[in-house]
């Protein structure tokens, strides 16, 4: 079985041969590449996946404007180094009006071009092939731009603003999307998606404000992707169990970042509720157990959490997180090595 078999079967909830695996999201950070090279001799982050083996390829748009503030086009330098410890302001933190909104410079989406998925699939041809339009996420934008606290003030108090925010950053994404998923058509297999609305004990916001603000753009995101043939995985960390039945209901074929240290997120109960369901990638913590834990203790986990979904499929390994300094190295080749047995 090769693995874009491998990966399509277990988002259909279908018998394969062993799980599938991946390094989050395709992406190693500064201390596993410094590892590998140290070690192994590798150089850059396809020899580093090539290595592990696993199952999964990414690609994405190419930002080809003057601006390459990735992987959010909110962020100050600032937000970029320490992410929600500086999420205090914004652009738009003194936006009073719907005017104030709509009159802001966005970017130019047209700086975010198609890549080469052509090219990639001819380069990966059993693998299975992700296509990412960027981190553009609703809810996590609007926190952004507004300043954390200023946009969940605006939902409560002025929902036209907040609306007007996320309507107009829905349409600069659907641009991009849309441009992205035409030229992958054919090439990938999944669409990755991404936002994130919750912390590790709940949701930053209520489910049902996200279910009115968030959830109908999302749901037409989703739509796009299908409509383009593909499945669609969506990137949102923490405790999102209260919304999980939501995105079933959209068309949302996988969760990316099963934290199962997050309220409500452990394995069993989430397999036995969603399970056949939603599929669900990661589960393999990075705070403690792949940070602290030992290469048998990973494997323990990595085992329990296949043992979960046995009875339905669906479940993909992964670290829970990517980009934490902690994580031993020898403990992600043992995720690795687990998954393959």
């Amino acid at each position: 079985m090769t693995s874009r078999e491998r990966v399509i079967r277990t988002l259909q909830f279908e018998k394969t041969d062993r799980a599938p695996y991946d390094l989050m999201e395709g992406s190693p950070w500064p201390e596993l590449m410094d590892y590998f090279r140290d070690k192994h001799g590798l150089e850059d982050k396809e020899e580093i996946l090539d290595f592990l083996d696993t199952d999964f390829r990414w690609t994405s748009v190419v930002n080809v404007g003057p601006t390459k503030s990735s992987p959010g086009i909110w962020s100050s330098p600032d937000q970029l180094q320490a992410h929600t410890k500086y999420v205090s302001n914004g652009p738009l933190a003194d936006a009073d009006t719907v005017a104030d909104v709509e009159s802001y410079k966005w970017p130019d989406p047209q700086w975010w071009q198609p890549g080469d998925f052509q090219a990639a699939r001819r380069r990966w041809p059993d693998h299975a092939l992700v296509f990412s339009a960027g981190w553009k996420p609703l809810f996590w934008s609007a926190c952004e731009a507004f300043g954390m606290e200023g946009a969940l003030i605006r939902i409560l108090n002025a929902p036209e603003v907040f609306d007007a925010f996320i309507r107009r950053h829905h349409e600069f994404y659907m641009d991009i999307l849309s441009r992205g998923l035409n030229a992958a058509r054919g090439f990938c297999d999944i669409c990755w998606l991404g936002d994130d609305f919750a912390g590790q004990k709940a949701m930053l916001v209520s489910p049902d404000l996200w279910r009115k603000h968030i959830k109908p753009y999302l749901a037409e995101q989703v739509q796009l992707a299908r409509d383009h043939d593909m499945y669609v995985v969506l990137h949102s960390c923490g405790a999102v169990r209260p919304v999980l039945p939501d995105l079933i209901e959209i068309g949302v074929n996988a969760l990316l970042v099963f934290q199962t240290t997050a309220a409500g997120m452990e394995p069993e109960p989430i397999a036995a509720e969603f399970g056949g369901r939603l599929a669900f990638y990661g589960g393999i913590d990075v705070q403690t157990l792949l940070s602290y834990g030992t290469p048998d203790e990973v494997k323990a986990e990595v085992c329990r959490n296949v043992r979960a979904f046995a009875h339905c499929g669906g479940y993909v390994v992964a670290n829970s997180h990517h980009g934490v300094a902690t994580i031993k190295p020898e403990n992600i080749i043992a995720m690795c090595h687990a998954a393959r047995a």
